[in-house]
């Protein structure tokens, strides 16, 4: 789970559904952001730079997008060996 304190958004991977979503500190207005992944486990956000950042635990991957979910990019595709979560710094 990650925090936008600013815009008041929280973001958390659901792995019953395969998606990444957010909502509102309140839990209104959620919504997905990004469906059809294989197994997301951990998501972290750089609110700056207007991207959030997530591991898929199955594939060895990780992947960025819009804080929107737009512009989906593959960054690490090899090397890992099941990358439960991320720290940006």
């Amino acid at each position: 789970m990650a925090l936008d304190s600013a815009a008041g958004k929280v973001y958390w991977t659901d792995a019953w559904t395969n998606k990444i979503r957010r909502a509102n500190l309140d839990g209104s207005e959620d919504e997905d952001l990004a469906d059809g992944l294989n197994s997301p486990c951990g998501v972290a956000l750089d609110v700056a730079g207007g991207r959030m950042y997530w591991t898929d635990c199955s594939a060895g991957t990780i992947h960025r997008a819009d804080l929107d979910g737009g512009h989906v990019e593959d960054l690490i595709t090899t090397g890992l060996l099941t990358p439960r979560g991320l720290a940006l710094a």
